[in-house]
């Protein structure tokens, strides 16, 4: 198998540089995978290909030290410099990811690359382009999901995207987190107003473009009861000005956050499974609301979690819940730790 890989990888770059990517490879590096999405527009299960893109690092990290729960800055920098990446070769390693994932025959194509994929310290537009007009080439690829902070997100990208793109779906992530200014500024120093969120929502739907809304569950220094309904507040909030789509991403601890830190001191638990529940449960009439994963990578040290004897149960009914939006498979889940998890959450 990985004969075959290093095979395809030499295809597509430089001697040198395929050279690096194998051996990368055979360490355990991963840049993309392939799995199975819930598309809510079209009410069926997709397949997504995944590509982890190893740009230049998040403008926001490097300048201020990012946000509070955040690992993924430190680890794309440190990607970058065993990488050593031009722009051409970010080109090429899309074109790897969908050389190796063609026989999956993927619908979608999730960009995440730790940071905004429209800011061009980050990705130059060079690199931009020649992905957009790969994926408008791809016979099965019809939709296109990247993320971005919204000062990113401007005319003149939209209209590259658009004319590049073509008749391709799109849909542009954007971390709101929390609507009250006290918790996305100060707990999670996110560096951006609800100005700047409702102005990049807006002329995205201009462009006709959906908006997926990231929503924070348990930001350091608020109580179980408190994140729910921060988390709940927030999502109302986004889909009031517009968001198509909101992805719940519900706590994990990473090494090198202010949240390992707190978590260390035990200072900070991340969310109790039922919170996660309690707030789908609240909020999913108001629109296609996701679950996100508590895999990634640096890998977390801790994740959401009951009691221990039921999370396995749990864990699968949010698996079956992303792929069906359905929250009856939720409806026979009980265990002992929820009377716990009631005590402490009406706090």
């Amino acid at each position: 198998m990985l004969i075959c890989i290093a095979g395809k990888i030499v295809n597509f770059l430089p001697t040198g540089l395929a050279r690096r990517l194998v051996n990368l490879i055979t360490k355990g590096e991963k840049f993309f995978s392939i799995d199975q999405i819930y598309e809510p527009f079209t009410k069926r299960v997709c397949t997504r290909l995944i590509l982890e893109l190893p740009g230049y690092g998040c403008t926001w990290y490097k300048s201020s030290g990012g946000c509070t729960m955040c690992g993924f800055g430190r680890k794309i920098e440190e990607v970058n410099t065993k990488w050593n990446l031009s722009a051409d070769d970010l080109v090429g390693v899309y074109k790897i990811a969908a050389a190796l994932s063609k026989t999956s025959r993927p619908e979608w194509l999730y960009i995440y690359n730790g940071g905004s994929f429209l800011n061009p310290e980050e990705i130059p537009y060079e690199t931009q382009k020649a992905i957009y007009g790969a994926i408008r080439k791809s016979p099965t690829i019809y939709g296109l999901f990247i993320e971005s902070r919204p000062e990113y997100i401007q005319e003149e990208a939209l209209v590259l995207l658009k004319k590049t793109l073509g008749d391709r779906s799109l849909e542009v992530g954007i971390g709101l987190e929390a609507v009250s200014d006290k918790v996305r500024e100060i707990y999670i120093h996110k560096g951006f107003s609800l100005k700047s969120y409702e102005r990049a929502v807006k002329l995205l739907k201009s462009y006709k473009m959906r908006v997926l809304t990231y929503v924070f569950l348990k930001p350091p220094n608020l109580s179980e009861r408190e994140a729910i309904e921060e988390a709940i507040k927030t999502t109302i909030y986004a889909f009031e000005r517009g968001s198509d789509e909101v992805s719940l991403s519900c706590a994990f601890v990473q090494e090198g956050t202010l949240l390992a830190k707190l978590y260390s001191e035990s200072r900070y638990r991340p969310p109790w499974l039922w919170s996660i529940i309690e707030v789908v449960s609240r909020t999913i009439h108001l629109g296609p609301l996701r679950i996100g994963s508590f895999e990634d990578t640096p890998p977390p040290i801790a994740i959401p979690h009951n009691c221990g004897k039921c999370d396995n149960e749990v864990m699968r009914a949010i698996k079956r819940y992303n792929l069906t939006h359905d929250l009856d498979v939720f409806k026979n889940l009980d265990c002992e730790c929820k009377k716990e998890w009631k005590n402490i959450s009406s706090n």
